[in-house]
């Protein structure tokens, strides 16, 4: 094997252990703040960033959870005076609204969210952090153009979540065009 094989084959796998373990915490620390299981915390904060208002089909595509199960959710932070239920624009969908409770809890969340994901990055030089974030940036694009490619070709039936329906867009700089994931999307559909 050449030494080049097996640098790519140790990044693999290390990555893999990393990727698990940071998820895993990060994953801890979101469902903490509400306890209402995995998908509420990704729900609140896409609603915050980005989909207040949108109806339960599009909250189902952004978590990849069936229309039934985003219903539940739905009827979960309901109960808990974190969303309310609307009219969509065309009068035929319901929408989902956060509530000012709702806001504050998703908030919440992101902050523990990047909280948990500082900790991750705390052993590392600014340099490395520097460096880190244009290799992540590139890995995104990669991960970001193979998901786009496979819904345009339907290669992969079971619907995918979404990768920012956890993100904190100020910290990515999406409005400023720093986000990888928005910048790959917006040039492969041409919006």
């Amino acid at each position: 094997m050449t030494p080049t094989q097996s640098s790519r084959q140790h990044a693999a796998n290390v990555l893999g252990a990393l990727s698990l373990v940071v998820a895993d915490r990060m994953n801890s620390a979101v469902e903490a703040v509400t306890r209402l299981g995995p998908s509420a915390p990704a729900a609140l904060a896409a609603l915050h960033e980005f989909l207040d208002g949108g109806s339960v089909t599009q909250l189902s595509s952004v978590l990849g959870l069936t229309h039934s199960g985003t219903v539940r959710l739905v009827d979960r932070l309901a109960v808990e005076g974190l969303v309310e239920r609307g009219r969509a624009q065309d009068g035929r969908a319901v929408s989902v609204v956060l509530t000012r409770t709702g806001h504050r809890t998703a908030a919440r969340i992101l902050q523990a969210r990047q909280e948990s994901l500082a900790r991750a990055l705390s052993g590392l030089s600014a340099d490395d952090v520097e460096t880190l974030a244009a290799a992540l940036d590139a890995m995104l694009t990669t991960v970001t153009l193979t998901r786009v490619e496979e819904r345009s070709a339907r290669t992969n039936e079971r619907s995918q979540p979404w990768l920012c329906r956890l993100c904190d867009f100020a910290a990515c700089g999406r409005d400023e065009g720093d986000c990888p994931v928005n910048n790959v999307v917006t040039n492969s559909t041409g919006t």
